[in-house]
């Protein structure tokens, strides 16, 4: 008989999962699903019969049709079984087995089977150590075992969204699995990356792109397009989550609502990264090179750096980085500049709220780059700025904006006040009053500027915030601007698109002007000017009465829209609020004054600090000068000691050769005078006046040593000679001692 025909009914459930017939091992596996599914509860016997690596031995079946049962009896394990159940078997290493017999098999069956039962571990387990147990078969040498799981990965982030798989240990395969040489693995690849994309937006373009070859980002930015405005939803529920959803059912949301809003942010999503530790350790030297090109790159190297950070630490300390490019702002070079401001508004990104801690440092220089008349440097600098208020809030900025609103250059006043008008359409908070009459106390001395562009930015930005807070809010600001410019102002309030309103900042019925409705003109029966003329002229109490003897001057006479400055709110309001707007304003002023003098205060010192740096260098140049002179003069004079010194030896040597002359045998009195006299003549000690003194020595004509009055004679010069040069050395040593 055909064992694979035998009857294998009477065998019990383990001899049947251990036999070598596979028609044995597939009755038992059906067998088991039943009992799964008819299990009273999930603390029955029947899940604790099996140990895991029995369960796990299921899916690694040899034979394909008892490997697919095998694997859905393992699902109905894992759907009706306890959760301890499938905390074990996860570790037991299930995944791998079902990803490397389940998802490369070329039955279609059995991949469904192995995804769902994928899908039922990740809802009672941490779904992310599943996918982490999955993600190194994404280097797998089998193209088919590759691509099947990366669709499975797909379908996960599909089920159960980005919230509850972390994407960032996936991302960082994605750039591979793109260059894999297989279609499928390739196309696979590119479904999961637009499904991560759904949930993560920009943030996956940030830490992607720039590691593809350019053929694929261009693919990748078209396929982004299709479906950026898909959002994304959590179709599969957790175990712990469907418990919680059959205790509050009436808490439900409605699919509608989760399709129309997204209930989460994807920069939450995101990990931190730490740049601070990847910056150079040379930033600061490098950054005061005073060669451009030095700088230009080493700002280079760190904007590449947080160009890829999506999301940083909100707690590191990035103050040190912002002086830095806060003093880049005064660079000379506008390439250092805008690096410098791009580098900002990768901050502002990465930190969001948290940079709130840095933003004031460097708006207001930001804004003073806008003098600049090359376009691209002003759009770069602009869109940083846009940046930097997405990341902070009117509020925060608008100090800053309406000091340099203020500016003496015209270039950059115009680039202020439309940054204002920015940030206004791009709030989602109406500001408050104190903020209103701020912003309407610079604008309206705006709008008589000699200058008409900065007349009509400041038009615009009071046409933005009308449309904002209506225009009853802005009335008494604008009783002395000019028809025209209103007008003009109108013009701005109906174009202008915002996002924050407030109650009041609908557009006024067709039949009735915005702004012009306090200028009402009095009626012809009442002219205002006579009434202020001289007494002679003015009509009396009685006059005023027509035929009727209805006075004239009741409400009754006077027309309706006479009334509408009554509309204003009740005048003790407005006295108390005005009354607080004055003190608040004494006090602004009173600190703006005090911040005055203060910098004032300041550039005083710098001016004081800087005139005595230049005053102690020049006295020390005098000194260095004064003692090389000296020391100069020290060695001149220790020369002429040497010399003269040299000399008076060189004199005494003739002496003494001249009284050994005097005492030998009949000298020749001519030829030892005559030399005695050359050497005497040559004698000269010192370069000074005071120094010098020629000895002259008459020669006699013919001295005759053997006459006694001859020796006497030249006894007598020797004598002379000798008291010479003692006194030229009694003079001579003074000067050196």
């Amino acid at each position: 008989m055909d064992p694979q025909e035998q009857d294998f009914t009477g065998l019990s459930i383990e001899e049947r999962l251990g036999h070598k017939v596979w028609k044995a091992r597939l009755s038992a596996y059906e067998e088991l699903i039943k009992e799964f599914e008819t299990s009273p509860s999930e603390d029955d016997e029947i899940f604790t019969r099996f140990d895991v690596n029995t369960v796990k031995s299921f899916t690694i079946d040899s034979n394909v049709v008892a490997q697919e049962t095998g694997i859905l009896c393992v699902s109905k394990y894992l759907e009706f079984g306890p959760t301890n159940n499938a905390v074990r078997l996860q570790k037991s290493g299930v995944v791998s087995s079902l990803c490397e017999k389940g998802l490369s098999s070329s039955r279609a069956g059995t991949k469904t089977k192995t995804n769902e039962c994928l899908m039922l571990l990740i809802e009672r387990v941490d779904g992310n150590q599943v996918v982490q147990d999955m993600m190194p078969f994404f280097k797998h040498r089998l193209p088919k075992l590759v691509s099947g799981v990366v669709n499975s990965i797909y379908q996960i982030i599909d089920n159960f969204g980005c919230k509850i798989i972390n994407p960032n240990p996936i991302i960082e395969y994605l750039p591979g699995l793109f260059s894999h040489a297989d279609r499928n693995v390739r196309n696979e690849a590119t479904n999961l990356t637009l499904e991560i994309y759904k949930w993560l937006r920009d943030g996956l373009k940030t830490v992607l792109l720039d590691d593809l070859k350019p053929i694929q980002k261009k693919d990748l930015e078209k396929a982004f397009d299709k479906v950026a405005d898909e959002i994304p939803k959590q179709k599969r529920l957790l175990k712990s989550q469907k418990e919680v959803e059959e205790e509050a059912p009436t808490e439900d949301v409605e699919m509608e609502d989760t399709e129309v809003k997204p209930d989460f942010d994807p920069y939450d999503l995101l990990q931190p990264t730490d740049v601070l530790n990847q910056i150079p350790g040379d930033f600061q030297q490098r950054i005061s090179n005073p060669v451009w090109k030095e700088r230009k790159e080493v700002l280079e190297e760190v904007h590449a750096i947080l160009s890829k950070a999506s999301k940083l630490n909100p707690q590191d300390d990035y103050l040190d980085i912002m002086r830095i490019f806060t003093k880049c702002m005064k660079d000379a070079n506008m390439q250092v500049v805008q690096l410098a401001s791009e580098c900002t508004a990768f901050l502002a990104i990465g930190l969001r709220k948290g940079f709130k801690k840095y933003y004031s440092m460097i708006l207001v220089p930001m804004l003073e780059r806008n003098k600049e008349k090359k376009p691209s440097f002003t759009e770069a600098i602009n869109k940083s700025l846009d940046t930097i208020f997405k990341a902070t809030s009117l509020s925060d900025v608008l100090e800053g904006v309406l000091s340099t609103m203020t500016h003496k250059t015209p270039a950059i006043k115009i680039a202020a006040i439309d940054y204002l008008t920015r940030c206004l359409s791009d709030s989602d908070v109406a500001p408050n009053n104190n903020e209103i009459e701020s912003i309407m106390g610079v604008s309206v001395k705006l709008l008589s500027e000699s200058q008409e562009p900065i007349r009509q930015a400041a038009s615009q930005l009071i046409g933005t915030l009308m449309k904002i807070v209506g225009e009853r809010q802005l009335i008494r600001y604008l009783e002395k601007v000019d028809d025209n410019r209103r007008k003009k102002i109108n013009k701005f309030f109906e174009e202008a698109n915002v996002k924050a309103s407030s109650k009041g900042s609908n557009p006024p019925p067709k039949s009735i002007k915005p702004i012009q409705s306090t200028k009402i003109a009095p009626p012809s029966t009442i002219p205002s000017k006579r009434l202020a003329t001289s007494p002679a002229k003015r009509p009396e109490k009685p006059s005023l009465r027509g035929l009727t003897s209805r006075n004239l001057t009741t409400n009754e006479s006077i027309p309706k829209f006479s009334q509408q400055p009554q509309l204003q709110p009740k005048p003790e309001v407005d006295n108390s609020l005005l009354k607080e707007l004055e003190e608040l304003e004494s006090k602004n002023k009173q600190l703006q004054d005090s911040h005055k003098l203060q910098i004032n205060e300041i550039e005083k010192l710098k001016n004081d600090n800087l005139s005595l740096s230049r005053k102690l260098q020049e006295s020390q140049s005098n000194s260095n000068i004064t003692i090389n002179q000296k020391d100069a003069q020290i060695s001149r004079l220790n020369n002429d000691k040497e010399n003269l010194l040299l000399k008076i030896k060189d004199l005494e040597q003739t002496i003494e050769i001249m009284k050994l002359n005097n005492d030998g045998p009949k000298i020749k009195t001519e030829r030892n005078s005559g030399d005695l006299s050359l050497r005497v003549n040559r004698l000269s000690i010192g370069k000074d006046n005071d120094f010098k003194e020629n000895i002259e020595y008459k020669k006699e004509p013919s001295v005759d040593f053997d006459n006694d009055d001859n020796w006497k004679k030249a006894q007598e010069i020797t004598n002379q000679l000798r008291a010479r040069i003692e006194k030229m050395k009694a003079r001579s040593r003074p000067n050196f001692t």
